[in-house]
């Protein structure tokens, strides 16, 4: 093999792959990357047996063939590169690298001992613009439980209905919820379903990671296509597959309130920048007290700290229904916040035990429930 391509281009797909790798004592072979030609262009892959990663690089190909590589050694030497044209060449198990008078042989490992990374040959169930897809993995994704135990709620739960797409997280502590309404204004253009394939799937964390880093500055549609226990996302010269969770996700809708005893409007900037303040005097809790005024039509947001001092902030608010008092994690209570878009917020609060929710007070495309942290 021997090909000839811009180190920006190797180096942007050699990183992409090494984010895949982990270590893996048992099977050395996991550690390398298979290099190979296909499609006219270098292909560069790498997997971890549950995750399998896949780049085509354009390149000027001079001769076929394959082999796999040291990944850390091949990444890290490639970024240390000058930004020129690198040559690579295949000999005797061995990788000939040039680049501007800089010369390298890195030993290789035979490319008929890397496992095979599968493929799926069913239609897309979804044709989704990058933009869309960022955003609604970047609402949820804070929200899923960073846990091996339990892996249906270290996920993102993706619902696919006719006029409508479901991004669903929860850790058992909060709750967010993203959905896509197809049929209103151009999303009809960004985004295409194909209704005669089922669209439950429940896609694992650290692969709802990878695609959001993999996404990056890419402005154009992914191809999703999934089978009984794997996932496609196809961009174009990039292909990243991996196992589905299987089995059932946690009944979410049962948790959702169907009506509140109290709602409280108001601005989100004004809210951020208290919660903030806030969390500087909260304990290790790190819980902050929001409190109603219905009379003052005032919000308080308190927080206190037996060494450091207090803080005590008092927001403009409309309020209907109940006064209320309420304790949260103000870290939790942000990371709903800044999935918001819009300057108003709505709060529904059932007492100070039972869930509240966030929403925007104008859209209906996000909401994110919170469980009070203690009773007040």
């Amino acid at each position: 093999m021997k090909i000839i391509c811009l180190k920006e281009n190797l180096k942007r797909s050699l990183d992409n792959a090494l984010r895949i790798i982990k270590y893996n004592s048992t099977l050395p072979v996991l550690n390398n990357f298979l290099i190979s030609v296909e499609k006219g262009m270098l292909k560069i892959s790498s997997t971890d047996l549950e995750i399998g990663f896949t780049s085509w690089v354009p390149s000027k190909i001079l001769a076929e063939g394959s082999i796999t590589a040291p990944a850390q050694l091949l990444s890290q030497f490639v970024s240390n590169l000058p930004n020129k044209n690198i040559s690579l060449e295949v000999k005797d198990s061995k990788i000939y690298l040039n680049c501007d008078n800089i010369n390298a042989v890195i030993n290789g490992i035979s490319a008929e001992n890397f496992p095979i990374i599968p493929k799926i040959k069913n239609e897309p169930v979804l044709v989704i613009h990058s933009k869309i897809l960022k955003d609604s993995l970047n609402c949820v994704i804070n929200s899923s439980a960073i846990s091996d135990s339990r892996p249906e709620i270290s996920s993102i739960y993706v619902k696919i209905n006719p006029d409508q797409i479901e991004f669903v997280s929860t850790d058992s502590f909060r709750l967010a919820h993203k959905t896509i309404f197809v049929s209103s204004g151009d999303m009809k253009e960004k985004v295409k379903i194909n209704s005669e394939i089922s669209g439950k799937f429940i896609i694992p964390l650290r692969t709802a990671g990878e695609i959001l880093r993999i996404l990056g500055d890419y402005n154009d549609a992914v191809n999703i296509t999934i089978d009984d226990s794997q996932i496609l996302f196809d961009l174009d010269n990039i292909h990243l597959i991996s196992r589905l969770i299987l089995g059932n996700y946690p009944d979410y809708e049962a948790i959702i309130p169907k009506s509140s005893e109290t709602k409280c409007y108001v601005s989100k900037k004004d809210l951020e920048e208290s919660i903030r303040l806030s969390g500087c005097f909260s304990s290790k809790l790190n819980d902050v007290t929001f409190k109603t005024n219905l009379s003052k039509s005032q919000v308080e947001v308190l927080s206190s700290h037996s060494e450091h001092g207090n803080h005590n902030a008092k927001i403009n608010a409309e309020i209907k229904g109940k006064d209320v008092s309420v304790v949260f994690n103000w870290r939790y209570f942000l990371d709903g916040l800044k999935n918001i878009e819009g300057d108003e917020i709505v709060l529904e609060f059932n007492g100070d035990i039972k869930p509240a929710v966030i929403k925007p007070a104008k859209n209906a495309d996000f909401f994110y429930i919170l469980m009070p942290i203690r009773n007040s």
